[in-house]
């Protein structure tokens, strides 16, 4: 994706921002993340009630793992799943 730039509140990541892929079918945006307990659970939950998940569940740079999702509506948001520890 190229270079990732983090958003800082003391040690603590707040966001991040990155220039979209020509490719990505998406128009610029914020993606909002929500923290779960369990991320497999959480991926179902969202079935049952109308969602999809449209990319992941993947792996990311710390062994966390996220699902990038939309509602019935369409609205997009993440899931976030703290690596096991």
């Amino acid at each position: 994706m190229g270079l990732y730039h983090l958003f800082m509140a003391s040690e603590h990541q707040g966001g991040g921002a990155y220039r979209k892929p020509a490719d990505m079918p998406a128009p610029p945006h914020w993606l909002f993340y929500i923290l779960v307990a369990d991320l497999d659970a959480a991926i179902e939950r969202c079935r049952q009630l109308g969602g999809k998940v449209v990319n992941g569940p993947i792996e990311v740079p710390g062994g966390d793992r996220v699902a990038q999702c939309c509602d019935p509506q369409g609205a997009a948001f993440a899931l976030h799943g703290k690596k096991p520890a």
